[in-house]
């Protein structure tokens, strides 16, 4: 237990600040990876209690609601996010808020769904795009992402990349040929000095892949399952549409989806973007990496 602690994810550095009484579990798997020091961008203050009042409901404006698991409202010039565990009631650019324990459902500061809501919400705020992909970092360099559908295939292709003898996360017993399964259902794109990187996020699938790294995207590919390995070219508006069903963008956000169009069709115009079939064998990577 603890009283505050800060996680770094995609370079958006979070401080977890617990009120008197509040103690916070730090070291939980796969968050622990991300643990930093540092000026945190987004604060978040954590307490026991319950934000509602009775006389509230007939005064906030549900923006978005996702039922039974997580419904965005707007109240008194601040966002609530309401979860089953959580109550977030934040600032409208996401940065600063206080969150609301129930203290018989413990006290994980960051779980599901308010740490990627929370994230959706800030990348759309002009920061980047949240996809639902895995991400490969191939000879140390080259930044491969494969993006996809549920089922389509990420956690098999990060499989296969893990039998090949890549990381799967930073400990030194796993690091090989300087190779980096960041996530292989979670993946962040932002652009920096005219450059974009994918980034690991602690949100993975089956394959329980993730890391804290961040490296230039080189490559997207779309998964598709298949009796052979192919690749085939993407032409720009059809991997715009791809992509976009392949993402997680503020819906509830005009001037956030505004942005995620616009940087997915940057994102598209840079970088080449290829439809994959693939076999679920090692002759799939060995494929993929002579592309």
């Amino acid at each position: 237990m603890t009283q505050n602690f800060k996680l770094n994810i995609a370079d958006i550095i979070f401080s977890f600040t617990a009120e008197q009484g509040v103690s916070l579990i730090k070291d939980i798997a796969p968050y622990n990876l991300f643990l930093v020091e540092g000026r945190p961008e987004v604060t978040l203050r954590y307490k026991y209690g319950s934000y509602w009042r009775t006389d509230m409901n007939s005064s906030k404006e549900i923006i978005f609601d996702s039922h039974p698991t997580w419904r965005l409202s707007y109240f008194n010039k601040k966002y609530i996010l309401e979860t089953r565990t959580h109550t977030l009631v934040v600032s409208p650019d996401f940065t600063s808020g206080d969150v609301y324990l129930d203290k018989k459902l413990g006290n994980y500061p960051f779980v599901y769904p308010l740490d990627e809501v929370l994230m959706i919400n800030l990348l759309g705020k002009g920061r980047g795009v949240f996809v639902h992909a895995c991400g490969v970092n191939n000879n140390g360099s080259e930044g491969l992402l494969f993006a996809g559908t549920s089922r389509a295939g990420k956690s098999t292709i990060a499989h296969l990349w893990k039998c090949s003898g890549v990381s799967a996360d930073k400990s030194p017993q796993s690091k090989v040929k300087d190779t980096t399964i960041l996530s292989d259902d979670r993946i962040i794109i932002r652009k920096t000095d005219g450059q974009f990187w994918i980034y690991g996020t602690p949100w993975h699938g089956d394959a329980k892949a993730c890391s804290p790294e961040k490296f230039p995207l080189k490559k997207i590919f779309f998964l598709e399952h298949a009796s052979e390995n192919y690749v085939r070219d993407v032409k720009r508006v059809e991997a715009v549409s791809k992509f976009l069903v392949r993402s997680f963008p503020p819906f509830w956000d005009s001037e956030g989806m505004e942005f995620t169009l616009k940087f997915i069709e940057e994102i598209t115009r840079e970088v080449p973007c290829y439809d994959l079939g693939f076999l679920p064998d090692k002759s799939a990577i060995n494929f993929i990496k002579d592309i």
